[in-house]
């Protein structure tokens, strides 16, 4: 008689007991027809089905049966493997063959429910938002450098401002530091990042963009510890830990004045390098002689808006008065002073030659609408000047016609100038006004806190400080600085035209 190709079924409450049946049946090769199946009622699907060759859990649905894990797995972890597959069938991820696998195989070798469960079936968590983490932490890297520059940079001259969050967000583009949680940030980290951006920028860069992480990090263990998970720390260990050997070079340079003026001169001869069709703009040179003339800081004095220079009604006929803001004023580490200073007419003159553009909101316009020029214009116009060549995208230089441009060579070695940076002129310009006893007088102009010329305990500088003190509450000290600023300029536009004279130009 043949044997049915059918399953024999039966729907319980699986229990141990029937675990041990099913294992004495397959010893026993007691079966009927294919096999038997027992279908739990207690987790609708799963199906413990035994034959001549052993036995298996399975899950069956409406559209598929799974294999889940051999018999010898237990029935509480059986029913776990089933609901987790229905659930993944149910979310449409399909059947996770591996979790499975896993888990059977964690029950072989004897691991807790627990310890399996970590092991086939790892929890995954919802990663939360930016605004939750940085609402409630813990914080990243990347996010410590947002908040703090949200809340820092604010408080920066707009100058600086740039400059500092440059410093500290080319730490974040590089790396694995961005996503990093501080709480797990370590000294090696800091030295990485000093590494790399010494290697893409200059030691100077690596130093300012350390001194800006630690000023982060600081910020976020005096005043979000919690947020940060920084609460058990007991210091500031990359105070101590992180070190980067620069010193700043202190520059001492004097211009003469000679040198100064014929600067100008050259910059005015050759507008044109190299027979590009590019010449320097009447702003750059407009800015070249208000820097020459008046000594100020290049940030604040390319940024002069005309609405900011008024007359000067209590003042001899024809003076004006240049005036900025404290925060246009602001330098780095400094606290926000307003500055102002009074202009003869010989200087403007000299100034408005290169006036080109009168509807522009600032004295010295960019060639972007609406923006004033940038202080580093000087910086490329000297560079130009001195025969640098630009990198260019392909070559690595600036080319034309086949030629290398700047053929005119060093400009500034040919007419006998010294190499100088635009800050030089503030120490040109006291070094001249001390010789002529007026002191105080350069002092007050350069905004110096106090005066700066002369040597210990000579005449000199003792008359210096004591005008500065007389006339520190005196509004803008606008008195004590016109006589300085008449004998500079003087000065000035007397060897700018002798030395025009003597060149021939």
């Amino acid at each position: 008689m043949a044997i049915p190709n059918t399953w024999t079924r039966e729907r319980v409450h699986l229990k141990q007991g029937h675990l041990n049946k099913a294992s004495e049946m397959v010893a026993r090769g007691a079966f009927t027809g294919r096999g038997h199946e027992w279908a739990d009622t207690k987790v609708p699907g799963l199906v413990l089905r035994v034959g001549r060759q052993g036995g298996a859990w399975y899950l069956k649905t409406e559209s598929k049966t799974v294999r889940l894990a051999d018999m010898s797995l237990p029935l509480k972890a059986a029913r776990e493997a089933a609901e987790r597959t229905k659930a993944d069938l149910k979310s449409g991820l399909g059947v996770q063959k591996i979790n499975l696998m896993t888990w059977e195989a964690a029950h072989e070798r004897g691991f807790t429910l627990a310890n399996a469960r970590d092991a086939a079936f790892p929890e995954t968590e919802e990663e939360p938002s930016d605004e939750h983490r940085r609402e409630y932490g813990p914080w990243e890297y990347q996010d410590l450098v947002d908040l703090y520059l949200a809340e820092k940079l604010p408080t920066l001259s707009p100058k600086w401002a740039a400059q500092f969050e440059r410093h500290l967000r080319r730490t974040v583009d590089s790396g694995m530091l961005k996503r990093k949680l501080v709480r797990a940030i370590e000294a090696k980290d800091l030295l990485h990042a000093r590494d790399r951006v010494r290697k893409a920028h200059t030691l100077s860069a690596a130093a300012d963009s350390v001194e800006a992480m630690k000023a982060a990090l600081d910020w976020a263990l005096g005043e979000y510890a919690h947020l940060a998970g920084l609460e058990k720390l007991e210091y500031p260990w990359w105070r101590v830990k992180v070190k980067v050997k620069y010193k700043p070079n202190t520059r001492d340079h004097t211009p003469r004045l000679d040198e100064l003026v014929r600067t100008l001169i050259v910059a005015e001869r050759y507008r044109a390098l190299g027979g590009t069709a590019k010449e320097t703009t009447d702003a750059v040179l407009g800015a070249l002689w208000a820097t020459v003339l008046t000594g100020q800081r290049v940030g604040a004095l390319t940024g002069t808006r005309r609405a900011a220079v008024i007359p000067w009604e209590d003042g001899p006929a024809g003076w004006m008065i240049w005036t900025w803001t404290g925060a246009e004023m602001k330098k780095a580490g400094g606290s926000p002073r307003p500055h102002a200073i009074p202009m003869p007419p010989q200087a403007l003159a000299a100034i408005a030659r290169f006036d080109a553009d009168p509807t522009s909101p600032f004295l010295f316009p960019s060639t972007v609408p609406g923006q004033p020029l940038v202080g580093n214009a000087l910086t490329q116009l000297f560079a130009r000047l001195q025969g640098k060549e630009k990198a260019g995208k392909k070559s690595g230089k600036t080319e034309q016609a086949g030629l290398t441009v700047r053929p005119e060579g060093d400009l500034f070695e040919r007419y006998g100038i010294r190499p100088w940076i635009r800050h030089d002129v503030r120490r040109s310009m006291p070094t001249y006004l001390d010789m002529h006893r007026l002191a105080g007088s350069g002092s007050a102009i350069l905004a110096h806190r106090k005066a700066k010329g002369g040597s210990d305990g000579s005449q000199e500088a003792e008359l210096a400080q004591a005008m500065t003190l007389k006339h520190y509450l005196h509004g803008q000290r606008l008195e004590l600085k016109r006589p300085g600023m008449e004998c500079w300029i003087k000065a000035v536009l007397e060897a700018y035209e002798a030395e025009k004279a003597r060149l021939g130009a």
